[in-house]
């Protein structure tokens, strides 16, 4: 119970973290920095459907006959399933482009918000120096 906790403490600093860094990062006068951690998070949701064909429906089995302790027969069969529709194979890459995207577009709504507010700050800035003028 007590790893438990300590995994999910770990895990919350983390992201804790991770969402200051990409607030500072967007709150930057470079408005390519805060897109960092967003492209970081498209690189791995790319990954990660590129290792789908990794999970295909391969089988292989071990048959071993044995007779009184001694192996008689031992052999590797590897079996091949038929290769997937296009639609089968968008419709398993789909759903897990867009669940692994939730962080990309979550980091990307933190940078947006960021530089909006840094933009109407920058507007009040120029407003008040014309006034004063």
């Amino acid at each position: 119970m007590l790893k438990t906790a300590i995994i999910i403490i770990v895990l919350l600093l983390f992201l804790a973290g991770s969402i200051w860094l990409q607030v500072f990062l967007s709150k930057a006068k470079s408005k390519w920095l805060g897109l960092i951690i967003p492209l970081i998070c498209f690189i791995f949701s790319i990954i990660t459907i590129l290792s789908l064909s990794m999970y295909t429906n391969t089988g292989i089995t071990s048959v071993t006959k044995t007779v009184d302790g001694v192996v008689v027969t031992d052999k590797i069969i590897t079996s091949q399933s038929e290769k997937p529709s296009m639609i089968s194979m968008l419709a398993t890459a789909m759903p897990v482009f867009l669940i692994s995207n939730i962080p990309t577009i979550i980091f990307l709504a933190i940078y947006f918000a960021c530089r909006e507010k840094l933009k109407l700050r920058n507007e009040l800035d120029k407003m008040n120096v014309q006034d004063l003028e």
